[in-house]
């Protein structure tokens, strides 16, 4: 009786422990560069600059990821995860702690997923399946991504694969008293997996304190092929003029969002009357030319309807990366690029790349080391 009484404490003792399985990762990433790039602002106009600065194509971050099994094919998961760069070591995102990521949520294999706090926008997680750096780390390959924003703070967001089809929806609450719109974001996208081929639409919209809107939609495909990944997408953006983005960590409304406004214009503070319309093609790939060696391209243009009233602006960006992998967790790279401004974009405060210190180009070089932990 008593060996019994002994074998199913056992049995139940190792059942807890299986049913409580969790485990936590503390990992990172590396990157750093140094970069030329010609037609940068300075006290005497336009000047060429020699700097380090961040990587290419990822930034700088370390974090804690966890999950606890809790039965029934549903986990428990959370995530933290800060960014930071190498050139000084201070903190990335605002300032803010776990600025690129910070949510706790529960999974389960048939139901979904379910994420509550600091995340990555849906318009985002769409992009980087049709992108070929995954979006970029540096201006000339990130800059669509200011768009339709990055990342939401106070954001819940739903996912769950229906067959070969992906769906992801996500709702950012605004924060403020007295209603529930105001610098809210509402986003939704499907995407359609089948073989080397990926297709899928997002839609998007963002309000200010105001009601001013953002409404953002996108198109994208990629296509495998043996050692080589075509990508492409399509972006509209149209902003209600004084559409409005609060300063960074200031609790107001699409603060710490990356998005840009529709208020100013080269003429001055709130002269723009004026919806904005930026309409964006990326074409672009990589190819594994061996084991150890890939090679990026890629193109953006951005034809933009009333940059100001009534005046209109083109800006688009090359870049081309070849990446030496040291080992599994350690590369090295070039990186290459040109970026042209035309029209009003020239001059545009709002401008997704930045201006050119009032030129029209930028040529930029850079080589960085990353790795992994």
């Amino acid at each position: 009786m008593k060996m019994k009484c002994a074998a199913i404490a056992a049995l139940s003792i190792v059942a807890h422990s299986a049913f409580a399985q969790s485990s936590v990762t503390l990992y990172g990433l590396a990157d750093v560069a140094v970069r030329f790039a010609t037609n940068q602002s300075s006290s005497s106009g336009p000047a060429n600059r020699l700097y380090m600065t961040d990587g290419a194509t990822t930034g700088s971050r370390w974090g804690l990821k966890g999950a606890e099994d809790l039965g029934g094919g549903s986990s428990a998961i959370f995530l933290l995860e800060s960014g930071y760069s190498l050139t000084n070591g201070a903190s990335g995102q605002q300032g803010q702690l776990f600025g690129r990521q910070a949510y706790v949520g529960l999974s389960n294999s048939s139901y979904g997923t379910v994420k509550f706090g600091r995340q990555y926008g849906t318009a985002f997680n769409f992009l980087v399946n049709f992108d070929p750096v995954t979006i970029g780390n540096v201006n000339p390959d990130d800059w669509e991504s200011f768009l339709l924003g990055i990342r939401y703070d106070n954001t819940v967001e739903y996912s769950n694969n229906f067959g070969p089809v992906y769906v992801e929806m996500q709702r950012s609450f605004g924060d403020q008293a007295g209603g529930v719109s105001e610098g809210s974001t509402t986003a939704l996208d499907a995407i359609y997996s089948n073989g080397g081929l990926k297709v899928g639409f997002l839609g998007q919209q963002s309000k200010d304190a105001k009601g001013n809107t953002l409404l953002g939609a996108s198109l994208g495909g990629a296509y495998t092929f043996g050692n080589a990944l075509f990508d492409t997408y399509y972006i509209q953006a149209h902003r209600d003029a004084g559409f409005t983005v609060s300063a960074n960590n200031s609790g107001l409304p699409l603060a710490n969002t990356s998005l840009i406004s529709n208020v100013n214009t080269a003429a001055g503070s709130g002269t723009q009357t004026a919806a904005r319309t930026d309409h964006l093609l990326l074409v672009g790939g990589t190819y594994l030319a061996t084991p150890f060696i890939k090679l990026t391209l890629g193109a953006l243009y951005d034809w933009t309807t009333n940059v100001a009233p009534g005046k209109n602006g083109e800006t688009g960006s090359v870049y081309a990366m070849a990446d030496y992998l040291l080992s599994k967790r350690t590369d090295v790279y070039l990186e290459t690029d040109y970026s042209h401004l035309s029209g009003a974009a020239v001059t545009d405060p709002n401008s997704p790349i930045g201006t050119f210190a009032g030129k029209s180009s930028s040529v930029g070089l850079m080589a960085g080391l990353r790795t992994r932990f």
